[in-house]
């Protein structure tokens, strides 16, 4: 079980990040109060060790990247971009053209959510992304919201086949130590994605070490 911590903001966080076994950390360029800058994401980079992979949080503009951010992530060879927005087989070409692996997160609204990421897969004309994630729809927020949708729809499309020739799923909204081994026995996923269930209560961007261990322990664990 492939594990990111999302909404890292210091370089402590990513260290204790890595210490815990994450695979990879999320640093956001979009908004909200985890939002970083570039400087400071430097420095994380720089830090991180290897085998942790990085991976941008973007929203597109006007299905691309802007030029500051796509030049900083390209200097950094950073290569897995979280997109947020509207997400077209034109922007996808052109995010992979570029170099990088695309992974555009899905907001799930209901047990629908398979039928509506088909046909946007097959409007793609195959040009699939790196992988898909799936979090809680909120009308205000894009992500880091700390809930969670029902983990049974994702089994429910699966023994449905609707999932079929789907990119890798990365579950995420409201996961927590608490109820990531249940997310995984129910949903199934290829990996989990945790950002305000391993922080300090209170205190978005602040991560609580021993929360970490204890969701990346338990997230691997249930995967063997």
């Amino acid at each position: 079980m492939r594990v990111k911590i999302c909404g890292v903001t210091s370089v402590e966080s990513a260290l204790a990040a890595a210490r815990a076994g994450a695979d990879a950390i999320g640093l956001n360029f979009v908004s909200g109060p985890r939002r970083i800058e570039p400087e400071l994401a430097g420095d994380i980079l720089q830090a991180i060790p290897p085998f942790v992979t990085p991976v941008a949080l973007v929203r597109l503009e006007m299905g691309r990247l802007p030029d500051d951010l796509l030049e900083f992530l390209g200097q950094c060879w950073v290569s897995h971009i979280q997109v947020y927005g509207e997400v077209s087989s034109g922007s996808l070409a052109l995010l992979t053209q570029d170099g990088f692996k695309p992974m555009p997160v899905v907001p799930v609204r209901d047990e629908q959510f398979a039928d509506e990421v088909n046909n946007w897969l097959s409007a793609m004309g195959g040009r699939l992304p790196y992988a898909i994630v799936l979090d809680t729809h909120h009308p205000d927020q894009l992500g880091g919201t700390g809930q969670s949708f029902e983990w049974n729809w994702l089994r429910q499309a699966a023994e449905a086949g609707k999932l079929a020739g789907w990119p890798p799923i990365i579950l995420a909204g409201g996961l927590n130590p608490d109820n990531v081994v249940e997310a995984i026995t129910t949903a199934r996923p290829y990996g989990v994605d945790v950002s305000s269930g391993v922080e300090v209560p209170g205190r978005p961007g602040v991560k609580d070490f021993e929360k970490m261990q204890q969701f990346v322990r338990r997230a691997k664990c249930e995967s063997l």
